[in-house]
């Protein structure tokens, strides 16, 4: 008799065991038949089954099924905010129970690489619907499958700025910038974030010195710095740093853009002067050197037309037309650098509007009215 007990209770445990098996094969042939809510009802079962809840087999189709579903014309209601979660969380315990090189450790890394591409086409259809919210957290999720992909970083940035999220854009270039991958956009982008959301000046000079080590030609990340260092009354200091620079690297025409407008704001116009037309003599091309210039003559001009306008009647009479033909010989002398600036950038709005101004002023009006036409 208890041989007979211990047989039947042998086949009981076997047949239990044969159940739970049957359990995650039921899941797999109804995913295969395309019946992904039986194969999910099936799939839960097996995975809180002492016999089946410990196998890599088991996690590694609960994974697979329910990464189906994400999205299916038909099955896709199945889903929730939290599916994603659910396939990374089955993913790593296949992982954690047969390893990167078993059977389904292995296959692993293809399958999050078709997540990644699921997740971040549902990303776009919110970022195309602006519905910027679960854009985002798409984004997130494809990084998640993904890390360090410049796509989902550089458009999760741009949705969180869409939705007025600056913490949350700053974190994606945070990310996007310990990726090695970031062009300088992707620095000036985040300056403007830090500034737009009133950071500390310390932040923000942070992340313009780790703009300026990335890319040490960036005349907007080093005019910014300069700006800093103004207004927290280091201008020497600036200027120590960037003649340093200048020392290493004596061929860099925008170092010599960015001195010029650093003596310029210390008021020391024949050093600017010099500066900006060094970077000139070094690349002819120097967009920011032309326009300075330009401005440096034009602002020339304006200053001594005023002596002009402060005269009374008697001394303008006697002085006044002098005054003026001394202050048009610097209208006059900005208008090749404003029209070589131009030339370099012809849809810059603000170099157009200057030198319509100028025009203007010398009497131009034909001049001044083709470049009016070219305004938006």
């Amino acid at each position: 008799m208890k041989k007979v007990l211990l047989t039947a209770l042998a086949a009981a445990t076997i047949s239990v065991a044969s159940a739970q098996n049957s359990a995650v094969n039921s899941a797999i042939l109804s995913q295969k038949n395309g019946t992904l809510d039986k194969a999910q009802a099936s799939i839960d079962q097996a995975i809180t089954h002492d016999k089946t809840k410990d196998k890599a087999k088991t996690w590694f189709t609960r994974g697979t099924i329910y990464q189906d579903i994400i999205g299916h014309p038909l099955y896709g209601k199945l889903a929730n905010d939290q599916t994603p979660n659910i396939v990374f969380e089955s993913y790593e315990k296949t992982i954690a129970l047969d390893g990167k090189d078993g059977q389904y450790g292995k296959q692993v890394p293809a399958k999050l690489d078709q997540l990644y591409g699921q997740l971040l086409n549902q990303a776009v259809e919110f970022h195309n619907s602006q519905v910027w919210d679960k854009a985002i957290v798409n984004y997130e999720l494809a990084l998640k499958a993904k890390p360090g992909d410049t796509t989902a970083l550089k458009y999760g940035a741009y949705a969180a700025i869409n939705n007025k999220d600056y913490p949350k854009a700053i974190n994606f270039y945070d990310k996007l910038i310990a990726s090695g991958k970031a062009d300088e956009e992707a620095y000036k982008t985040k300056v403007q974030l830090l500034q737009e959301s009133q950071a500390s000046d310390e932040q923000v000079m942070a992340a313009l010195a780790e703009g300026i080590k990335a890319y040490p030609n960036s005349v907007y990340l080093m005019q910014e710095e300069l700006r800093y260092y103004l207004k927290n009354d280091r201008a020497d200091e600036a200027m120590a740093k960037l003649e340093k620079t200048i020392q290493a690297d004596p061929n860099n025409a925008s170092l010599y853009a960015v001195l010029g407008n650093l003596q310029e704001k210390k008021n020391n116009l024949d050093g600017a002067y010099k500066s900006y037309q060094k970077a000139i003599e070094l690349d002819p091309k120097n967009f920011d050197a032309y326009y300075n210039l330009a401005v440096l003559e034009f602002n020339k001009g304006v200053a001594v037309s005023k002596k002009a306008e402060k005269m009374d009647y008697a001394t303008y009479q006697k002085k006044g037309k002098a005054i003026e033909a001394e202050a048009n010989k610097h209208f006059q002398a900005s208008v090749p650098y404003f029209e070589k600036a131009v030339e370099l950038q012809p849809e810059d709005q603000s170099t157009l509007r200057n030198l319509m101004s100028v025009y203007t002023r010398l009497g131009r009006k034909a001049d001044a009215e083709r470049i009016n036409k070219k305004l938006k």
